[in-house]
């Protein structure tokens, strides 16, 4: 890697500087005076340009004696009698260097070595030894200049060594430093033409030097632009590197920055966080901002940015002062609780377990924090501390988890203490209603070895549901409490209806009531279906048994589900719908009886949350029993039809269903001999057609598209026209940035390596839909017509 400069003597310069021309060895010998002084001048001059070429030629072999090249190289400057004549000499040393394009360290060096020289030319030779200069003096300035004018040379090893010159000088200048109005104007401008050049490495230093150019304080700042412009739109990875670590960081970039987080290239995602490390406080950036930065980084790929978030993640547990609880707050637990549990996990990896949990334990009182203390932020704290030391930790566990008895009894408390809350304050409620899910969550957490506990925590956990005004999902955590607490699976489906039947039927007093009295107390209003529907729908999920087959569960489906089924409220509407699947899952009798019914809901459904999630039952349904459990069609349409039977005639799906079929048969104007032909195909046939619509639905197509993946890859379904419409939509450009892409990218990678014949098959129909095929097939027909 390291070269003579001597070699270099008789090389053409890029730069289209005078060449040295080497002198004869001979010289004649003259009598004149005159031409004696002259030829010991030459001599001498000789003798230096010898000299800086042994200092450049040292400067090659290492960085140890580059402070000691720089004394000689002062000195020798003093040695010359000409100024003009010792830059001359340096400037043909250097110019060698500035042809070599590739980045080898005896290159690097002798640019480093020439740069801080340059720097110092001017100065003592006390303050040769100085990391930075406060002020450029001739030789610095007229460097400058030089290098300027040749910025824009044909040869890209001359910009790209003319630009790293450049910047190496002002980067050796103090944070005081300043140079001439002029010199500033000349940098400025050829460094901004040169972050357009075609040669990346050219216009990383270009970045690199207009770092110092740049003015926050300027909205308009053409540097800070120009930054923005090359992390959003330059190709090399690099060059967006570059200008992240360069701009500024300030109200109008800081967003830019953070976005580039999610670069394709690992590199600039790491300078990202490197960034935000160096220059920014967490008290500048907003909650949404730091919660993507987390977001983005603890869930990369590469290692690398990864270990650069966690970086970020102790820098802001050291502004807190170590307290997890105060970095919490500056985070956004109730929304982004997964992210928040991954930030407490890493920080908890790096502290003592009793400094960790001092934080918490000094807030508490007899095992539990008082609710008046309670925010969202220590009773998620608790939860994770919980979590963490359960296995590994028991004396820290001991110390935070309060006895299942005592525990109950805080719950209970704390949702009273919620119910006084005033009906106007909407941030009270809504902290309130997190923290009561927390603390179910913490329950789930006890030990519920103690018998008596657990008794008493299923007594209150059954009061809370009943009496208590809480959310829906508060009720979901209560059923999986009750799940855990309750093992047995029969006495918890009866404690469960129990439970439903107080709901609807609030009846005090005797427990002895006539049939009218109770029908007339019965509630059927949203609010209670809401939660009785819930309260099937965690109970479902829960259990093992056929729905069919138990008799309590079936009175809840045929009593609480299908009366929801036909509410007109959209909420109660899809719990109900939701429910019913689960109950599907759960029975083939039932998939098999109500799968008719999820493609009429589809067909004739308004609300998209329910045609989204009736979509995925169905998927789900065959993917569960496969598509040959619903192939007789007699039996289909005997199970529609009792159905229908099962549901009233005021079924408001069923009038909708008839209404619709009439309105798109008249419309398409299909007579009775095609629709019969229609209903004649088999159920597989139907379903595919199906499957196509829901395809071109542009509420549906995502829903659609991934429940088809999922059939075919577990070789439930198999039919290339659908992989061919799949296909295309992958490539669709309305797809693009939507996470069905990425969802389509995966199953063709994972798919095709195991099912290479239906790319094949699936090849044919695609092509025929291009537009590119109606072009090209006539053509690659005729040219290959003279074969056959």
């Amino acid at each position: 890697g390291s070269f003579k400069l001597s070699y270099y003597n008789e090389y053409k310069s890029y730069l289209s500087m005078p060449s040295k021309k080497p002198e004869s060895k001979r010289r004649k010998r003259s009598s004149k005076p005159e031409e004696e002084d002259s030829r010991s001048t030459t001599a001498l001059e000789d003798k230096h340009l010898n000299a800086m070429r042994h200092i450049f030629e040292s400067v090659q072999k290492g960085y140890t004696h580059q402070v000691k090249n720089i004394e000689k190289m002062w000195e020798l400057q003093h040695k010359y009698n000409d100024m003009e004549k010792f830059f001359d000499d340096f400037w043909y040393c250097l110019q060698h260097a500035c042809l070599v394009a590739a980045r080898e360290p005896p290159t690097e060096r002798v640019i480093q070595f020439a740069c801080k020289f340059a720097i110092r030319a001017d100065s003592p030779r006390e303050a040769l030894g100085e990391e930075e200069v406060s002020q450029t003096g001739p030789f610095a300035v007229r460097l400058f200049h030089t290098a300027l004018q040749y910025t824009e040379a044909n040869d890209k090893a001359v910009r790209f060594r003319l630009c790293q010159i450049i910047n190496l000088m002002l980067t050796s200048l103090g944070a005081d430093a300043s140079i001439d109005e002029d010199l500033f104007n000349k940098i400025y401008t050829g460094m901004l033409e040169r972050l357009k050049d075609k040669v990346p490495v050219v216009r990383v230093q270009a970045v690199n030097t207009l770092n110092r150019l740049q003015d926050p304080a300027d909205p308009d700042c053409p540097i800070i632009q120009g930054y923005l412009n090359i992390m959003k739109s330059d190709g090399v990875g690099e060059v967006r590197r570059a200008a992240v670590k360069a701009i500024a960081l300030n109200s109008k970039t800081i967003l830019p920055v953070i976005e580039r987080g999610r670069d394709v290239n690992p590199g600039v995602r790491k300078a990202v966080y490197e960034v935000l490390i160096d220059k920014v406080s967490i008290r500048s950036m907003r909650i949404s901002h730091r919660m993507k930065l987390l977001q983005d980084g603890l869930k990369d790929r590469n290692e690398g940015v990864q270990h650069a978030c966690k970086k970020l993640i102790q820098k802001w547990l050291l502004y807190h002062e170590s307290d997890i609880i105060r970095l919490l707050k500056a985070l956004d637990v109730e929304g982004k609780a997964d992210i928040c549990m991954d930030v407490v996990k890493e920080t908890l990896s790096k502290l003592p377990m009793e400094k960790a949990s001092d934080c918490l334990y000094n807030r508490m009182e007899n095992n539990v924090v008082p609710p008046a203390e309670l925010t969202p932020e220590v009773v998620f704290y608790w939860r994770a501390l919980i979590e963490y030391s359960q296995v590994d930790y028991p004396n820290v566990y001991d110390r935070i988890m309060p006895t299942l008895t005592v525990f109950s009894s805080y719950l209970k408390d704390y949702v009273h203490m919620a119910s006084q809350i005033p009906a106007e304050d909407y941030d009270a409620h809504y902290q309130a209603s997190y923290i009561i899910v927390e603390l179910i969550k913490i329950a789930k957490l006890a030990d519920f070895s103690d018998e008596a506990g657990r008794k008493n925590l299923i007594s209150i956990n059954k009061h809370i549901i009943t009496e208590a005004e809480i959310t829906v999902q508060a009720v979901e955590r209560l059923v999986e409490l009750l799940g855990i607490a309750e093992p047995d699976e029969q006495t918890r489906i009866k404690s469960i209806a129990e439970v439903i039947n107080d709901i609807r039927n609030p009846l005090e007093g005797s427990t002895q009531h006539n049939i009218e009295s109770i029908e007339s107390c019965e509630k059927n209003d949203p609010v209670t279906l809401i939660r009785c529907l819930t309260l099937v729908s965690g109970l479902v999920k829960g259990v093992k048994c056929d729905v069919a087959f138990d008799p309590t569960l079936s009175g809840l489906l045929d009593d609480i589900i299908m009366s929801g089924v036909i509410s007109e409220n959209e909420i109660v509407r899809h719990l109900a719908i939701k429910a019913l699947g689960y109950s599907c899952i759960l029975s083939k009798t039932l998939a098999k009886k109500y799968l008719v019914f999820f493609l009429q809901v589809v067909m004739v459904d308004n609300y998209t949350e329910i045609l989204e999630t009736t979509l995925k039952i169905i998927f789900d349904l065959l993917l569960v029993f496969g598509l040959e459990t619903f192939s007789d069609d007699d039996m289909t349409k005997k199970e529609s039809d009792d159905n229908k039977a099962n549901v009233s005639d005021e079924d408001l799906l069923a009038t909708k269903l008839e209404s619709t079929t009439l309105e798109r048969d008249q419309h398409e104007g299909e007579d009775n001999i095609s629709k019969n032909a229609k209903e004649s195909k088999p159920f597989e046939d139907q379903i595919v057609e199906k499957f196509k619509e829901f395809l071109d639905d542009e509420i549906l197509r995502n829903v659609a598209a991934e429940g088809i993946a999922k059939l075919m890859y577990n070789n439930r379904l198999v039919d290339a026209t659908l992989f061919s419409r799949m296909l295309l939509l992958w490539y669709n450009p309305t797809t693009e940035g939507d996470s069905l892409r990425h969802c389509l990218g995966m199953f063709f990678s994972t798919y095709g390596a195991n099912d290479n014949m239906y790319f094949f098959l699936s090849l044919s129909p695609s092509l025929s839909l291009s537009p590119i095929w109606s072009w090209w097939y006539p053509l690659y027909y005729w040219s290959t017509s003279w074969r056959r």
